[in-house]
């Protein structure tokens, strides 16, 4: 099992190095010369502050740019960051450093904003960790900062605090963004979202919604949720311990066992698609027995013969966390990790007449896999070992496993 883990790092590390792709794009020196060149997409989660590019793609190097030298960069996909220097609240939604007063609390800073619409009026996004914010300019205002946050008011007279929004952007808009096809139920049910504003801005400039959704259609965030038949086959060890009956400290041959199952992945919504989350409930049944012989206390004592039977079944949950890594369109490589509760149980049986009976401890499981056209998978993946006596503390059935799995995509 170590040589299997130490292959799946290996593949893992091998696969990574193939990941890194630049992407035709350009980037505009601060003296105004814009280059063309090829960048390296990051699918940036958070507002980047530097970019790495070459000129040639054989070219074995790159080069890092960073914000002090560039005032603008972009990839052929529409996405583009725009440097700007501007006022931004930085106050959060955490309940224990979250305002007092509703104000916004302003720093200056330079940043790289992203392009989200242009036209007579212009939206920018800035994301940093958990803080998001939306900043718009138009030929009459200045690029600023639409201003919403929450906040705990503290002025009333009741015992509990009232959490509460400042939505002073609907009135930045209201009066700065705003033409005679906008009502103002437009304005009253907008929410400080990615989604809404856009819908807004595209709506105020004239901008056909057909067009700016090709133009952005790479850029877009997808939610994407997965559902599979995950049937497999588990090569499968298990040794016993006794501390208390040392002719129970046997280890039973290893077998092949058959395991069907159904797993629910959600593709997480940044980073270009490469990671997930699962559950991947899988039922299995195991059966084992052993007829064996222990020497007697005293060398002229006879042998004592034994025998050991072990049922063990149930569902194994693994919920895990699934890392992609893509080859081109048709082909990517994953691995994952997951923590595996146990829902089984388990007997084991000494002589026909000693039973023990428990439920299954949990374990851990990592994984590598290949995955193609979003439809067929075949994973070989490795679970540390579990005990099938847990409830005992003097006898320990210590159960491993190497899976292979094949999945099925339905949907």
């Amino acid at each position: 099992m170590k040589k299997t883990l130490l292959l799946i790092l290996f593949l893992y590390l091998t696969s990574i190095n193939a990941q890194i792709t630049f992407e035709k794009g350009y980037f505009i020196s601060n003296n105004g010369k814009r280059t063309e060149c090829l960048i390296r997409n990051l699918d940036w989660r958070d507002n980047p502050t530097d970019f790495r590019y070459k000129i040639e793609p054989n070219d074995k190097g790159y080069v890092t740019e960073t914000i002090a030298g560039v005032s603008e960069f972009g990839l052929s996909n529409g996405t583009i960051f725009k440097r700007a220097k501007v006022k931004i609240d930085r106050s959060s939604d955490d309940l224990a450093k979250i305002s007092q007063t509703g104000k916004p609390v302003w720093e200056e800073s330079t940043l790289y904003l992203k392009v989200l619409i242009t036209g007579d009026a212009s939206l920018y996004s800035y994301r940093d960790a958990n803080i998001i914010r939306y900043f718009y300019e138009t030929k009459q205002v200045p690029l600023e900062q639409l201003v919403y946050l929450k906040y705990i008011d503290n002025t009333s007279e009741q015992s509990s605090k009232n959490l509460k929004e400042n939505t002073y952007f609907r009135q930045q808009l209201n009066i700065n963004v705003r033409s005679s096809n906008i009502t103002d139920n437009d304005i009253k049910n907008l929410s400080y979202t990615k989604s809404d504003l856009t819908k807004y801005f595209i709506k105020f400039n004239n901008i056909s919604a057909d067009t700016e959704t090709k133009k952005t259609s790479a850029d877009e965030e997808k939610n994407i949720f997965h559902v599979k038949i995950t049937p497999g086959i588990s090569l499968i060890s298990l040794s016993m311990d006794s501390q208390s009956l040392p002719y129970r400290n046997i280890k039973l041959d290893n077998k092949t066992n058959f395991k069907i199952g159904i797993e629910g992945e959600y593709i997480l919504p940044f980073n270009k698609n490469k990671w997930s989350v699962f559950l991947n409930p899988m039922y299995q049944k195991y059966d084992n027995e052993k007829s064996y012989s222990v020497p007697g206390l005293f060398p002229t004592s006879p042998v004592e013969p034994h025998e050991v039977t072990v049922e063990y079944s149930g569902l194994q949950i693994p919920i895990g966390i699934r890392h992609y890594l893509f080859l081109n369109k048709s082909s990517k490589f994953f691995i994952n990790a997951a923590f595996n509760f146990d829902a089984g149980k388990s007997k084991i049986v000494y002589d026909k007449d000693r039973v023990n009976e428990s439920t299954a401890g949990s374990n851990l499981t990592f994984g590598f896999g290949y995955n193609f056209k979003d439809k067929f998978g075949l994973e070989a993946r490795l679970n540390t070992k579990k005990d099938l006596m847990n409830e005992y503390n003097d006898f320990s059935a210590n159960y491993g496993s190497v899976d292979f799995i094949f999945s099925y995509t339905i949907f």
